[in-house]
């Protein structure tokens, strides 16, 4: 199952649930779902020389009940964004499933837990047009869970501003493609853009959110959102490397790859 469809399949579960309460109980359960837009980018230091910068939109789908809530966000690229490396030129896109629970402590502070699962996906082909190496299609997803805690400060008149803070552990599938042959008569060390194969390990770390949200009318928020993802990669894998007739196994192992990604969203969001 995608990371979507788990995520959807479990808020649509917790929406039964929480009506059967609601129907059994007479209080409260408020629904709210917004759309939101602006521009995210992704680094990937060991492999990307710049960073890539797309537009994005995001859907929020949620549940409140008393001090318990849940939100899906569903956020992506809406084109692609071109890469432009010192050998390669391509297209890059995102795409990002959060299924977060939270559970509201008191007025200014709330923990949560949640379901991450997030993919970058690039073609790139190599500037030179006879070169054998430097074109295909590679992946970087990471699947996990996360947990923080959410800051909140009414602001008198002027809506309110949320902080919060999450650490992530996940795990990692990457698909790459080698920038050039590399070649064991060489004496350069084996580097990460070498890897021409699929590589598996973990990644962790911090995700930090800005939230500003403000009445206009009705049942209906404004919405500002800054989200800032820094992690770490400890990647490994093996693949043949050499020429014809003199080829071996390479074992690789990568640590602390750093990738980061952020998105700068403003929108409306409805309660119901």
């Amino acid at each position: 199952m995608s990371g979507f469809r788990f995520a959807a399949s479990l808020l649509i579960v917790l929406n039964i649930l929480l009506s059967e309460v609601h129907a059994e109980t007479g209080s409260t359960l408020h629904k709210f779902a917004g759309y939101e837009m602006g521009y995210g980018t992704f680094s990937f230091d060991e492999k990307l020389d710049h960073k890539i910068v797309f537009p994005v939109a995001n859907i929020t789908a949620g549940l409140a009940y008393k001090r318990f809530s849940s939100v899906l966000n569903l956020s992506g690229s809406l084109s692609d964004a071109d890469i432009s490396e010192e050998e390669q030129v391509g297209k890059a896109s995102r795409r990002d499933v959060d299924l977060t629970i939270g559970y509201q402590l008191n007025k200014m502070t709330s923990i949560f837990a949640g379901y991450k699962d997030g993919v970058s996906k690039l073609e790139l082909r190599n500037r030179d047009p006879l070169a054998l190496f430097g074109n295909g299609n590679e992946r970087y997803q990471q699947q996990g869970l996360y947990a923080g805690v959410n800051l909140n400060l009414a602001l008198k008149n002027a809506g309110k501003l949320a902080f919060s803070v999450a650490y992530a552990q996940l795990d990692v599938v990457n698909r790459l493609v080698a920038d050039e042959n590399f070649k064991l008569s060489s004496n350069d060390d084996f580097e990460f853009d070498d890897i021409n194969s699929n590589s598996t390990g973990t990644s962790s770390g911090f995700s930090y959110t800005l939230n500003y949200t403000l009445p206009i009318k009705g049942n209906l928020l404004f919405r500002a959102r800054l989200k800032i993802n820094q992690y770490q990669q400890d990647v490994s894998g093996q693949q043949l490397n050499g020429d014809v007739g003199s080829t071996t196994m390479i074992q690789y192992d990568f640590k602390d790859v750093t990738e980061s990604s952020t998105m700068l969203l403003v929108g409306v969001t409805s309660i119901f």
